[in-house]
């Protein structure tokens, strides 16, 4: 054993007699990971879902998600006093006023695309690889349930900016 390893058990024992890191470290560091990535991807649904929820806390202080019309009066030149909706006008001033609206916007925008993608890639590797089968059909529900509630989940926040493309979402979702 050469010094510099001495020196170096000498410290760890120090830290770990204060500390009491070994413990939890042999503890959890002696987990098995998965032998595949497509093991993870529940995981990227979870991280992306904590994203979510992050976002979309940000995002809801300065929503407004009424109906009522208002004069646009805001710094985007081109719907500058047109009447729009409080909803529409809100969306505008997360974008265009609130310093880095439009990075949550997007953010959250994009931590749903791959929250729904992990969900449906995650579900069919369950279903491929049968997975699904006794004792974990109850996750199975679970899982099938989160994807319904993500489906639903992602239509009403599409429709809330009440823009054009939300209205066109709507209009089809009634016929």
């Amino acid at each position: 054993m050469t010094a510099r390893e001495r020196v170096t058990g000498t410290v760890a024992n120090y830290v770990d007699e204060r500390v009491g890191a070994a413990k939890w470290a042999k503890k959890n560091l002696t987990k098995v990971f998965p032998d595949h990535w497509s093991f993870l991807l529940g995981e990227i649904a979870l991280y992306s879902f904590i994203i979510l929820l992050l976002s979309g806390t940000f995002l809801t202080f300065w929503f407004d998600p009424s109906q009522r019309e208002v004069l646009y009066e805001g710094s985007y030149q081109p719907l500058e006093g047109l009447h729009m909706s409080a909803a529409y006008a809100s969306t505008l001033h997360i974008s265009f006023e609130v310093r880095g609206g439009l990075l949550m916007r997007q953010i959250h925008h994009w931590a749903a695309l791959i929250f729904m993608a992990a969900i449906v890639v995650h579900l069919m590797r369950v279903y491929f690889t049968g997975a699904f089968r006794k004792p974990r059909e109850f996750n199975w529900i679970i899982g099938v349930g989160l994807l319904t509630l993500g489906i639903v989940e992602g239509f009403l926040g599409y429709s809330l900016p009440d823009d054009l493309l939300s209205g066109t979402g709507i209009r089809i979702a009634e016929a």
